[in-house]
Formats: structure tokens, sequence, C-alpha cells
């Protein structure tokens, strides 16, 4: 009886080990790219300004940010058009508030967030960011990669062929909605290693 507990105790504590380093690797990271646009403040004015932005973005540049193969091609897509876009904003606002705005390309630290049927464990992802003015109101974010910004329903392929032409992995695929319980164990685990981390830098 003792030896059957003593395995069972093994077999657990390997199964987790084995959960925690796949969760560890960190590529559903590696595989997304976001839209973050960050308001002014958190006033009625300055959130309709953000959406306003992030409209533009989206209509002026989502079809020059979709149809890459890989995160890479899409993030060298954005990285190129960095200083079009940055001006683009700032002609917007102009006029309009008395704050400008800075487009940058880089990695930052989000939480968790549910996207429609979709959730992305907290951690740090590369993002196409807007800064809007003093950037201390309610963000507005999106995934341009896999392009999920402008809607898989505009598709031809179903959520899942859109995730995998994309370049992600049927694992991140399962991850990300979470539809099987190994998934949900390792969508913890996720959140729990990166808040972890997160708490340990502040």
């Amino acid at each position: 009886m003792r030896f059957l507990k003593i395995f069972s105790a093994l077999v657990v504590v390997t199964v987790l080990l084995y959960l925690v380093s796949a969760a560890d690797d960190g590529s559903v990271y590696h595989d997304v790219l976001r839209l973050h646009v960050i308001a002014d403040s958190d006033d009625a004015a300055a959130q309709e300004i953000k959406l306003e932005v992030r409209d533009l973005i989206l209509d002026k540049y989502g079809e020059r940010l979709a149809g890459f193969e890989n995160k890479e091609q899409a993030e060298k897509a954005a990285e190129s058009l960095l200083g079009e876009m940055e001006t683009a904003v700032n002609a917007y606002l102009a006029g309009r508030v008395d704050y400008g705005a800075s487009v940058t390309l880089a990695e930052a630290y989000f939480p968790t967030k549910q996207y429609g049927e979709y959730s992305l464990p907290c951690g740090v992802y590369t993002a196409l960011c807007v800064r809007l003015g003093s950037a201390e109101g309610k963000n507005f974010w999106c995934v341009l990669y896999p392009p999920l910004c402008l809607g898989a329903a505009t598709a031809e392929d179903d959520d899942e062929s859109l995730f995998l032409s994309s370049g992600l992995t049927e694992e991140e695929y399962e991850l990300m909605r979470g539809e099987k319980p190994i998934y949900k164990v390792r969508f913890k685990l996720l959140e729990w290693l990166n808040g972890e981390e997160k708490k340990n830098e502040e």
C-alpha cells in the first residue's frame, strides 16, 4: 500500500513537472502580436478618442498588417510603418485634443485577457503600442497577428483554420480556447508562473 502511494505521488509530480515545463516554454507569447491603444485618461472624451484612433489604425493599416505567414513577418511590417502611423495619428489628433501620440513596437507585460471566445494568459508580449497623451487611461487591445483585430468572421476559414494557417500550433490554439481540462491546467500554470515573475519584478 505504501509503495502504491509513493508511486502515485511520483506520477503526479512527474505530470505536474511536465505541465509546468510545457507551460513555461512561452511559445504562445512568441507567436502573437498585439495592438495596444492607451488613452490619455479615463474621461469620456479621452476614451472616445482612443476608439477613434483604434479605428484609424485598423482602417488605414489593417490590410497592410495582415496576410503574413508568421509573427516575425507581421512584426517587421509593423516596424516599417511606425513613423507613418505616428504621423497619421498625430495629424488626426491635431485640432481635436491638446496632446499628441507616440507609436512604438516593444515587449510589454499584459494581464490575463479575454478576447471573445479566446483567452490570453498574462505575460510579456510584443505589442504595437499607441500611447495617447499621458497614456494614463484605460486601454484597448486586440490581436494583430493572427489577424483577429479585423475579425475572424470576415475570413473564409473557420476560427481554427485561421489560427493554424497563421502559424500558431494546434496546442496554442487549444490553450487559448481552453476546451480541454489539460489546457485549462496549463493556462492556470502560465498565469501563475507569469504572475509570480511580475511580482518579483515589482
